[in-house]
């Protein structure tokens, strides 16, 4: 059975570009374009994965974040950063607040996939 990834990103030709890769990988991916539909995504479909970028209108990746490590229903799902923000202090932040993985914008794809993995397989 294919994994499923939710993606949860403002960007438009980003969501786009990154929904096209992961699905040649064979991954079922539900988009959201902010953290307030990605948590109702989540509620919804129960991914295997969150991929989210952090800042974002109406529910930024922080916020959905700690949304999601309070559900019950949801806490145990990975949960990746994609961000542009390079900074010591954005890492610790989201890991400190339950992300998984931290990637920064702009990142190779491989590179993404390969983290992707580590939780998925």
């Amino acid at each position: 059975m294919n994994k499923t990834i939710l993606l949860i990103e403002d960007k438009p030709t980003l969501l786009d570009t990154l929904k096209s890769l992961l699905e040649l990988y064979h991954y079922k991916v539900i988009v959201a374009a902010n953290g307030a539909e990605g948590m109702e995504q989540a509620r919804l479909n129960r991914p295997d994965l969150v991929i989210s970028d952090i800042y974002m209108p109406v529910l930024n990746g922080y916020e959905l974040l700690e949304m999601l490590k309070k559900d019950d229903a949801l806490c145990n799902i990975p949960v990746i950063m994609l961000t542009a923000k390079t900074e010591i202090e954005e890492i610790d932040l989201a890991m400190q607040k339950g992300a998984d993985g931290y990637v920064t914008k702009p990142f190779v794809f491989k590179n993404l996939h390969a983290i992707i993995k580590k939780f998925l397989h």
